[in-house]
């Protein structure tokens, strides 16, 4: 058996139903724009400081020359 019974609301608090709705959805965006450009900053920032630590670091690799050899010639 079965049975449904409707539902009935007033203008007033669908469009109060819709107007939150709104406003969460726009601030869920607002949140993950904000996280991932945070995330973009930092990122950059990290990659900025670690050029900033190679240029100031030196190691062996600053003066180290690679040759590739053949089989052949070894």
């Amino acid at each position: 058996m079965f049975v449904q019974i409707a539902c009935s609301m007033d203008e007033a608090e669908i469009y109060e139903r819709k107007v939150n709705g709104l406003m969460g959805g726009a601030g869920a965006v607002f949140v993950a724009l904000f996280i991932v450009l945070y995330l973009d900053y930092i990122n950059k920032v990290q990659a900025n400081n670690y050029v900033e630590w190679d240029v100031k670091t030196v190691t062996a690799g600053d003066y180290t020359v690679e040759f590739d050899i053949s089989k052949r010639f070894y």
